[in-house]
């Protein structure tokens, strides 16, 4: 959601070197990529009770992601670009968006669109300090609220990722280059290029302070907290957005006879006020306050052939849309809940809703802050329970299934129809909803790849995944399908 400070990676980079003999020291140049297509075959749907639908049938995406980075001494350089990126053959949307980042309502790939810089930075180690500044990624502990887009998903896909130009300073205080302390203090300076609240190209800008600590044991163990305060502007409407961002995260390993039980959970509030987005009870702007918590754990036996998965979420929803505070959490898109529920049902339901609440034929002027209704397929205002199993019978396959069940935290209401029927909560279909189950989602995967034992420059990897929702009732009515399929084959070359 908020583009938060990535420091844990640096730590992890450091923290990984024991402490009894100095760290070796990396080549000066070196270079990393990887070339991704993925075909999809996503379902089609009604987003609305007028019947129009997502119109979407196969569909080629593709990206190249390269990164050049080169130290000399204290000094280093780096860059890193995504290339192609978007659709590149097959079919789109018939949602007409325009808020999109993944762009699914139009072809990106061969046009300049398709070209998205990530990293263009400079760093500078001078004895207990590290500085760092340039236009960056930026991930925090589980990708909760910061993420980066680059870790691979336990299903699904990953895609785009925060995007800063930062300043960053971060020292470990209690140790040297030679002698690494676990403990990491860092503080940043933020100007978001793109992230699910502020993107430049939007005319939306938004700025950052960042303090934050991080504890990182060679052995795994990992305690951090960071706060944040952020004040973003639309510059076409002159609205403001002003809040404070608190995180916690920490990851635990424990031994379990000859396995490995990795615990972790990140927990985040934030706290503000906003005039983005108005209502009649508050004219003059809303309250900002909403939380979350995510919970990951993982049990690998037999050398890592065998991981049981299990992770679960919370995170807060709004029960009273106009008593001036807004209560709903949204995740960043890239956390990783499933396939389907969220990322295409919820992704374009939302996106559905801006169409009708922007339709002249209804109301002369759009909302307030519509825009923010779209999050992209985010996991938000609801709670979830994630099994999974993960097991790799020979060195290079990897067979993967799971479930996502997935209950709303605050009414089931879609804000156009339900605004229409007086307040009741309503469907996107126009249906009156009950309870709050949405659903269960069944996930697979087969993940063909290069043998992790040999030193292979190329790295190729293939994906065959499928993603099945079972629609609660709260989401079905007439024309709309009981379950929603997506089917994934996503095939790379790593080197």
């Amino acid at each position: 959601m908020w583009p938060l400070l990535c420091m844990a990676a640096l730590a992890q980079d450091e923290a990984a070197t024991p402490t009894t003999e100095a760290p070796p020291e990396p080549p000066p140049l070196t270079t990393a990529g990887e070339l991704r297509f993925i075909g999809s075959l996503p379902p089609d749907f009604p987003v609305d009770a007028e019947g129009t639908q997502v119109g979407q049938g196969p569909v080629l995406d593709s990206r190249l992601r390269a990164s050049l980075d080169y130290r000399t001494g204290r000094l280093r350089l780096g860059t890193e670009w995504d290339l192609f990126t978007g659709q590149l053959a097959g079919d789109t949307w018939d949602l007409p968006t325009g808020i999109d980042e993944r762009n699914r309502d139009t072809r990106t790939a061969l046009t300049l669109q398709g070209v998205v810089p990530r990293r263009a930075n400079v760093g500078l180690r001078t004895g207990a300090f590290d500085l760092e500044a340039g236009l960056t990624t930026s991930r925090w502990g589980l990708g909760l609220l910061a993420n980066d887009g680059a870790q691979d998903p336990l299903f699904g896909r990953a895609d785009a990722g925060d995007r800063v130009v930062r300043v960053r300073l971060t020292t470990a205080p209690f140790g040297d280059r030679q002698s690494p302390t676990p403990l990491f203090l860092t503080l940043a300076a933020d100007g978001v290029v793109a992230d699910d609240l502020a993107r430049l190209s939007n005319q939306q800008r938004a700025f950052q302070a960042i303090a934050s600590a991080l504890y990182a044991h060679p052995e795994g163990r990992q305690l951090g907290a960071y706060v944040v305060g952020r004040t973003q502007r639309e510059l076409a409407t002159d609205r403001r957005t002003d809040v404070v961002v608190a995180d916690v995260f920490g990851q635990l390993p424990v031994a379990v006879g000859a396995g490995t039980l990795w615990l972790a959970a990140e927990a985040a509030t934030f706290l503000g006020r906003t005039d983005r987005a108005l209502s009649y009870n508050a004219p003059d702007g809303l309250g900002v306050g909403a939380a979350a918590v995510v919970a990951h754990s993982r049990l690998a036996l037999a050398d890592d052939a065998v991981n049981l998965h299990l992770r679960a979420g919370w995170a807060s929803g709004d029960g009273d849309p106009d008593d001036g505070v807004i209560r709903d959490f949204t995740a960043d898109p890239n956390l990783d809940v499933g396939m389907v529920l969220f990322d295409e049902l919820g992704g374009a339901i939302e996106t559905g809703t801006v169409r009708l609440l922007t339709d002249p034929q209804y109301s002369a002027e759009a909302p307030d802050g519509v825009d923010a209704l779209a999050t992209e397929g985010s996991w938000r205002r609801s709670a979830y329970l994630q099994p999974a199993v993960q097991i790799a019978p020979i060195e290079a396959l990897d067979v993967r299934v799971g479930a996502v069940l997935a209950w709303s935290t605050g009414p089931i209401a879609q804000p156009f129809y339900s605004f229409r029927n007086g307040g009741t909560p309503t469907n996107h279909i126009d249906q009156p909803t009950a309870g709050r189950a949405l659903g269960t989602e069944l996930d697979w995967a087969i993940r063909l790849h290069a043998d992790q034992r040999e030193q292979w420059r190329l790295r190729p990897d293939l994906w065959i995944q499928g993603g099945h929702a079972l629609l609660s009732d709260n989401q079905r009515g007439p024309d709309m399908p009981s379950r929603l399929d997506l089917v994934l084959a996503t095939a790379r070359m790593r080197w």
